[in-house]
């Protein structure tokens, strides 16, 4: 309830535009954040995934040539 008491306080006092623009700007800020963190752990995901392909890979050729 106190933050819905700031949000109209900060409306009536300096606008409901530049309200809106501040909250998405925090919004987008945070969507950025999180998206960063979830392509750090793709990031992560495919380079375990490129190792245990080139083991396998080689694996693979050393049961070829026996």
């Amino acid at each position: 309830m106190e933050e819905y008491n700031a949000i109209v306080n900060a409306i009536g006092s300096i606008g409901f535009p530049i309200v809106m623009s501040l909250m998405l700007f925090y919004y987008m800020t945070k969507q950025q954040e999180a998206h960063m963190v979830e392509s750090k752990e793709m990031r992560d995901a495919i380079n375990s995934l490129e190792v245990a392909i080139t083991k396998l890979t080689d694996n693979l050729k050393d049961r070829k040539q026996e």
